[in-house]
């Protein structure tokens, strides 16, 4: 089977017109990229930057009112959060400047197609931005959320010796001068101050 091959019609106006028009869209393509990636750079920082000043997380006292172990699983979530946030600014960063490298010089390849190349590698790193970003906001609202609603940790009890040999261990102690009364799993159990003999407390009642 034989192949012939002639050359083909002459380009007429309409062709060099085309040819101009994608020439165009090639030069504008990587700036439109940058562009776009300025843009959700800034409404993605803005994001970021409402969730972090409406103080949902003070420090670290806010976490300590948790039980643990999700105070471990608060700090693991908000290092996440924190990695993907910078490896998201990173990408979005390089989206809309470059990326910090040098770039060789190919002759072989036009202007017009190392500009294309450079367009869709900026828009590689403007979509892997957005998705850090937002992974960075879903880690960041898991962390506040069991802040928030985590189980709180249990607060210090008072054990009481007194020497009679009793022990009484609760919570919620009151006194007026003469007797102190504390809240027991038994009930409220009150006992004369003077029958005193240690007063300490614990993380939890024997």
């Amino acid at each position: 089977m034989s192949v012939s091959i002639g050359p083909g019609r002459p380009m007429d106006a309409a062709d060099a017109a085309r040819a101009r028009e994608h020439h165009q869209a090639l030069q504008a393509e990587l700036p439109l990229v940058r562009e776009a990636a300025h843009s959700w750079r800034i409404g993605l920082g803005g994001l970021l930057l409402a969730l972090v000043g409406f103080s949902l997380i003070r420090g670290p006292s806010e976490v300590d009112k948790v039980e643990p172990p999700w105070n471990v699983v608060i700090g693991c979530l908000l290092l996440v959060s924190l990695t993907t946030g910078a490896y998201g600014a990173y990408r979005l960063l390089s989206a809309h400047n470059g990326r910090p490298r040098t770039r060789p010089v190919d002759r072989r390849t036009s202007a017009s197609t190392q500009n294309h190349l450079l367009a869709l590698t900026a828009l590689k790193d403007l979509r892997h931005g957005i998705t850090a970003t937002f992974l960075c906001t879903v880690f960041l609202v898991a962390a506040v959320g069991t802040t928030w609603y985590g189980p709180e940790k249990a607060k210090p009890k008072l054990l009481v010796r007194t020497m009679t040999g009793a022990v009484l261990c609760g919570d919620g102690a009151t006194g007026d001068g003469r007797r102190l009364t504390l809240k027991t799993k038994s009930g409220r159990v009150g006992v004369p101050l003077s029958d005193v003999l240690i007063v300490e407390t614990v993380e939890k009642c024997p």
